[in-house]
């Protein structure tokens, strides 16, 4: 009887077990089914980062959106899927997670980017943005100038400024999930864009400021492209844009001109790397190179502190828009608010170009810097200096 027993209580020990087990693979099927289902219905790819930060792109949308799950509230980068995709977007977000959504920052302005501001906000969301955002048309609310903090309860959030494909640009960096979020200044299906802020020295410092943060198990997540990377690949992606730089200048200093570089072969390699393995358009290539030496080797004169600082200040139109040129860090700025940001870069002591848009606008000061005429690539309008 004490045998039987004994026997009874294994048969029974096993059986639990074996139902345990049987229930543990039912939840974990389950769970993959509704992953599967979430990657199916709701239009977007998903990659899960950890428990708490996941990475989206909707299938016809190439921008990368983080969604991270705080421990109240929801934070959201670059939350932007297409014009027609808002609904969906914040569908797909709900099925990770059901809590409201806190915070939306943008790595940068541009609409690819921040297009959904307004949609996130209607929800109650505050978006968080470097304050150079307000000389562009991107929504914000929240704005800073170097750095930034937010404390999500499970994560500390931090944010960078440094100029580099913008003048907004944002590194977003979750410390504990070990990941960084890097905006347009890290593609893995394009060119590098830094003509559009801070030039190749801005797209390289940008770069490193990401690779002193973290680990060699840091996630990095590029705007476009693959949804998730890591600091091996980003060290290549800086070598070949040195590589870049360096044979557009060498080119450029031997006199050739973008439509001659299109057919180096070097050139050639390189685009490649950066597309991904495809190939693109001479047109492309040679829009890219045009921009690139924009930014970077126009020749510029020297022109004394004095007479730059001469030019700050206001200038009105005749339509009533207003201008700034402001002087920083030995450079002049010209902006306004709610258009646009561009460093102006001398050809003379009063003709300027504006950098990554040459030869296509450029600015002229008259009357001793008391007025000025703008080519902005369309028409010539002139704008008088304000006491």
């Amino acid at each position: 009887m004490k045998y039987f027993n004994i026997l009874t209580l294994i048969a029974f020990t096993l059986l639990s077990t074996s139902c345990t087990e049987a229930k543990t693979k039912k939840d974990t099927q389950a769970n993959d089914q509704i992953e599967s289902k979430l990657l199916t219905s709701s239009e977007f790819v998903q990659q899960k980062i950890s428990d708490n930060l996941y990475v989206l792109k909707h299938q016809n949308y190439n921008t990368n959106i983080g969604v991270f799950i705080g421990a109240k509230s929801l934070l959201l980068i670059d939350p932007m899927s297409g014009n027609n995709n808002q609904q969906a977007l914040l569908n797909a977000i709900k099925q990770l997670s059901g809590k409201p959504i806190k915070y939306v920052i943008n790595t940068h302005n541009h609409m690819d980017h921040s297009g959904a501001n307004g949609f996130f906000k209607e929800l109650g969301a505050t978006i968080i943005s470097q304050e150079n955002v307000k000389y562009s048309n991107a929504m914000f609310a929240v704005t800073f100038k170097n750095s930034y903090t937010i404390d999500m309860g499970n994560e500390t959030v931090a944010l960078y400024h440094s100029i580099a494909h913008t003048f907004d640009d944002v590194l977003v960096y979750f410390k504990t999930n070990n990941a960084l979020f890097m905006g347009d200044t890290f593609m893995t299906n394009s060119f590098p864009h830094f003509y559009y802020g801070g030039g190749s020295k801005g797209h390289l410092d940008f770069i490193d400021k990401a690779l002193a943060l973290g680990d060699t198990n840091t996630i990095i997540v590029p705007a476009h492209g693959t949804l998730s990377s890591n600091k091996k690949t980003l060290t290549v992606y800086k070598e070949h844009s040195i590589k870049w730089i360096n044979r557009i200048k060498q080119l450029h200093n031997e006199g050739k001109t973008s439509e001659d570089m299109v057919n180096d072969e070097q050139i050639n390699q390189l685009s490649l790397f950066f597309n991904d393995g495809k190939s693109v358009s001479k047109q492309s290539i040679q829009r890219t190179l045009d921009k690139t030496i924009s930014v970077d080797l126009v020749a510029s004169v020297t022109i004394p502190e004095n007479i730059l600082k001469s030019y700050e200040g206001t200038y009105l139109y005749k339509n009533g828009q207003i201008d700034e040129i402001i002087y920083q860090n030995g450079k002049l700025l010209f902006r306004s608010k709610g258009q646009y940001i561009y460093e102006i870069v001398p050809l003379s002591e009063t003709r300027f170009h504006i950098n990554g848009e040459f030869p296509n606008k450029h600015l002229t000061f008259k009357n001793s810097g008391h007025e000025f005429e703008f080519f902005n690539g369309k028409e010539t309008i002139v704008a008088r200096k304000q006491s």
